[in-house]
Order: C-alpha cells, then structure tokens, then sequence
C-alpha cells in the first residue's frame, strides 16, 4: 500500500487530508523503555499532538563496527523497533532525525569513534555513513507510511556546518587558471592547492565570514553556504534513496552566514529546509525585529515552511526559565508569521538541557505540559491548519547583501544577548536601510513578509527596495518582470546597477527606464520630519512628483512601466 503525503506552504497532507504538524521532540534512547508507551499515549497524543521526533544516534546502534542493535539485544534503549511499533500503536506519525551527525549534545555528535576521527564531513566520513544509511534505511522501509508504518519524513543531517572537503575542487571549476584566481583574489598561490589550503583565506578576515578581499569573499560564501551544504546533503539523501528510504527528506535551516536557504532546497531529493527557532528572548531589545525577519524570510523561502527544532524546554538565557506564557507567545508569533508547524525540542526531558519541559525525564508532568495542551487545543478550535497568511508588502531580501553586510564588519543575525542587538552592530553597514525598515514596518504595525528575490515575488502586489545599489543579473530581471507583470517596485535606497561583483549591470534600470537622480547628500526637512537627502529628482521629466522639501527639492517621484 502506498500512501500519498504532500509537503507544501500550506502543511502537510497526508491521503487527502491536512494534519497539523504539532510534533514531540522524544529521544527514546534517553529514557528507561518501560515508559516509552505512557510518554508517547497520555503524555504527547493527550496533550493534542499528532507527531513525535527523534534523533536516531548512529553510535548507540552500533556500539561495535559492524554490529548494528534496532532491536536492544545488547542495550534494551537501542530497541528502535520497539520504539517505532508503540508510536504507531499510538497513532502518531514519526519524524526522524536519523544523521549521521545529530549532535544533540551527546559525546561524539552521533557518528561512530572510528567515523568521527576521519575528520568532520570529510569524503572518508561520508564513505564510512554510507554502511550506517544502509542499515538504518532497512528500518525506515519497513516502518515507512507507504509500508503501513508511522514515518513520513526524514531529516538527513543536521545543522550542517561548511567544512572544505571540495574546496579544491569548487575552485577549480570557478577559474580556469590559478593566476586567474590570483589576479581576482590579489594573491601569490603556485596552484589550486596551496590556494586551497589557506585557511587565512578559507576563514576569512572575520570569524564568520570567509575572503580578504570582496571577490574572494564571494567565492567562499558561496562555496560555503551553498556549494557544500548541497554537495553534501545531497550526496547523504542519494545514499537513502540508494538503501531504500522511500519518505520525503529535508534539511535544517540555522544561521545565513552558513547557510543559503534557498539553494539548500537544490539539493537532491530534499524538498524542503526548515528553521531550528530558539526564540530565548522576543520582546527585550530588538530581538523582536531579528526573529520576525528570520521566521518570516524562511516562511517565504522554504517549500514547506515548519520548524524541525523548536523551543522548548530550554531557559531564555539572562532572563532565566522559559516560562509557560512565553512558549504560548513564540508559538503565536511564529505560526502569525507563517509558520505551518513545529517540532517542539525538548517535549520530554533529557539530560543536558534546561530542565523545563513539559515531560520529565521520568516521564512526570510539568505545568508546562498542560500550558502546551490548551494551546493546542486553542490552535485546533481556531482550525489552525486550514488558516493561510496573506500579506501585501513583500520587503526585499539578497543573500549577497547580508555577505557584503558581514564583509564589513557586521555581526549575526541572532544576537548574542538582549544587550548585543542587531541596530547596536549596523551603523552605516550595507544592510541599515532594509533593518530601518524592518523596524518601522514593524513599529507601525504594518503587515509584510521577507521576500528572497529568488521567490515567487507575484504573491505581494508592492515590493519595497532598501539595500545597496547591486544585484545578480538575473535578479534584476526578475524585478524587471515583476513591475511589468504589474507589480509595484517602491525603491527606498537606490535601484542596483551593479552586479555582485560592483561592476556596471543595468539590466534593471534599462528595463524599467529608470534614471538616477541628483547627488545632493545634504540635511533637509519634509513637514516636521527632519531628514537626510541622499538624490533629488528635479531634473527627471517622465516621473511622477511624490514629495518635495521644504527647499522645494523633489524627494520622491513615481514612475508608470507598461
């Protein structure tokens, strides 16, 4: 029997009906399996969930090489058979996190000894998962929806961090000789190795950024966030598919100075990313602004846009527990931003987290556990599931404006501390307009969503532009393509033209017959607003007059394209 499961922006639908993806973080590896059963029925199914996740730790099924353990013949905790018959007695669906790195602060990270000292992600790594994969994918056929069983996704890896296991070769496919490369970098290399093996260059000039000057930056951004996250998701998800794992398979968004979101979906057979949000702060500080950018903008990216790691369980760092009021709070916000579902992580205690979840590790009940039931069970009377966020505005996102942004100095996004906020880091950095806007929109209670241009821009009838002057080519086509398909294009700093690399691109102002303005950069006022003139557009014929200063400068001007 073969079970129809579809994975998009409006959830999950399983045969035909949508379920909504409230799931269980549950480490049954963790736990005494005499409790396995009360946990999974009276503790998450009663508490209105419909899914349960684990990570599936390579080391502990195989504790000697060679000798897988699903059934607990040698440690009664290692009974993932037993585990995964009394999720489907319970009428839940299964999300495994199944490696070959979980981490999930267990010694080891997941993998074997004999795989770990192989070095990280290395191409011998990956040849030692593939006797993992193959043993584990038995498991996951034979407990597959399509087999009758309880699992319907599968999450290859996780929180997957760049290492240089094709470095060389990425470099040697970009440049065709290696005094190309030097003459784009400003280097000395003899050849593709030595270039290669540089780490000053590998790292960068800063901590989480790669390059020392911009062309190199480019190079090992986009070797780093995108080139080897689906090199080497991909090349995992193959080897499932390989070994028989039938189920749609995603990976985990975390930070964008590691990760491209978008081109992480590339990977083969993955459909999906999917934010890890930890919001441990949300209203101190401007981490209200950062967390809407960040569970917006994956709302907009990813093809199913739910959260595989949730909060849950874990403290909120300086302001000490999350406190039952604040997981109602994340949960609203995130779902309000467009989120269509989350793993919550840690449902059930385990050791090594902050000891507030809503199940202990003896499987008590906390209060927490009855703040998450009702509101779940608000969320289901509300009919949750069949709601869709609709929003108007759509606010620009380029993944090479966040480079140059850390190229120059900038810090992460997720701040460190309520004190070290995102405004605190920008001054005059390449990403202040679009963070002003951010927070104005905000502030005015103004619904919009983050938009990658890379994304279908036709779902927002007004896109607003705030960001430095360059874009891909192919970028700015699709602005070009939007406003003539009649969308509205309010450009707020000024329009790219320039590419990536800062050399001249007009495709965008060519196909729009835009003209720049007037270099004025001088103080000004418009009303009572005191402001900051950077063009004027007195001299601009077939535009559109908007506002003008209090000098009678035009300020703002307004164009019809088609």
């Amino acid at each position: 029997m073969s079970a129809q499961l579809q994975f998009d922006k409006d959830g999950i639908t399983i045969n035909g009906e949508k379920t909504f993806p409230l799931c269980a973080e549950f480490h049954y590896w963790r736990m005494d399996p005499r409790w396995w059963d009360d946990v999974l029925g009276r503790l998450i199914k009663g508490a209105g969930m419909d899914m349960v996740a684990s990570y599936i730790p390579w080391s502990i099924h195989e504790p000697f090489k060679g000798d897988f353990d699903f059934t607990g013949r040698r440690n009664p905790r290692a009974n993932l058979k037993g585990f995964l018959d009394l999720v489907h007695k319970n009428g839940l669906y299964f999300f495994a996190r199944s490696g070959p790195a979980i981490y999930g602060e267990i010694d080891g990270g997941g993998p074997t000894d004999y795989a770990n000292i192989t070095g990280g992600r290395s191409k011998r790594f990956i040849e030692l998962s593939e006797a993992w994969i193959e043993a584990v994918s038995a498991l996951w056929k034979e407990y597959s929806i399509h087999n009758g069983g309880p699992l319907i996704y599968l999450q290859v890896d996780n929180e997957i961090c760049p290492a240089d296991t094709w470095w060389q070769e990425f470099l040697e496919q970009r440049y065709p000789d290696i005094e190309a490369l030097n003459l784009a970098w400003d280097s000395q290399f003899e050849d593709f190795e030595q270039a290669a093996a540089d780490q000053a260059f590998f790292r960068g000039k800063k901590e989480r950024i790669g390059g020392i000057n911009w062309k190199s930056t480019l190079d090992v951004m986009e070797y780093k966030t995108r080139a080897f996250p689906v090199t080497y998701g991909g090349t995992l998800a193959k080897m499932f598919r390989k070994h028989g794992t039938d189920v749609p398979m995603m990976l985990n968004n975390t930070f964008l100075f590691l990760q491209d979101w978008y081109a992480m979906q590339e990977a083969p057979e993955i459909i999906s990313g999917g934010l890890d949000h930890y919001a441990y702060y949300l209203i101190p500080g401007d981490s209200y602004y950062w967390d809407y950018l960040y569970v917006s903008l994956n709302t907009n990216i990813c093809h199913f846009p739910w959260s595989p790691e949730f909060q849950c369980g874990s403290g909120m760092m300086g302001f000490g527990p999350a406190t039952s009021q604040h997981q109602k709070l994340v949960t609203l916000f995130s779902l309000a931003a467009g989120m269509v579902g989350m793993n919550y992580y840690m449902f059930v205690e385990r050791e090594r987290w902050e000891g507030y979840c809503p199940v202990t590790e003896n499987a008590r009940i906390r209060p927490e556990w009855f703040a998450h039931r009702h509101i779940f069970r608000v969320l289901r009377e509300m009919d949750w599931v069949n709601q869709k966020k609709q929003c108007r505005i759509g606010l620009l996102w380029h993944q090479e404006h966040y480079w140059e942004y850390l190229y120059n100095g900038g810090g992460i996004i997720q701040p460190d501390d309520y004190t070290v906020v995102g405004s605190k880091d920008y001054g005059h950095l390449s990403q202040e307009p679009m963070w002003f806007y951010v927070k104005t929109l905000i502030d005015t209670d103004t619904d919009f969503g983050m938009a990658d241009v890379r994304t279908d821009l036709s779902q927002y009838p007004m896109m607003i532009y705030a960001a430095p002057p360059f874009m891909t080519p192919e970028g700015q086509q699709r602005l070009v393509d939007y406003v003539k398909a009649g969308g509205k294009l309010v450009f707020l700093s000024p329009p790219p033209h320039l590419d990536v690399e800062k050399n001249a691109c007009t495709i965008l102002t060519d196909g729009l017959g835009l003209s720049r303005g007037e270099a004025v950069n001088t103080e000004t006022r418009i009303g009572n607003l005191n402001m900051h003139l950077s063009e004027a557009f007195d001299d601009l014929s077939d535009f559109q007059p908007l506002l003008q200063t209090a000098d009678g400068k035009v300020a703002a001007c307004r164009k019809q394209v088609g």
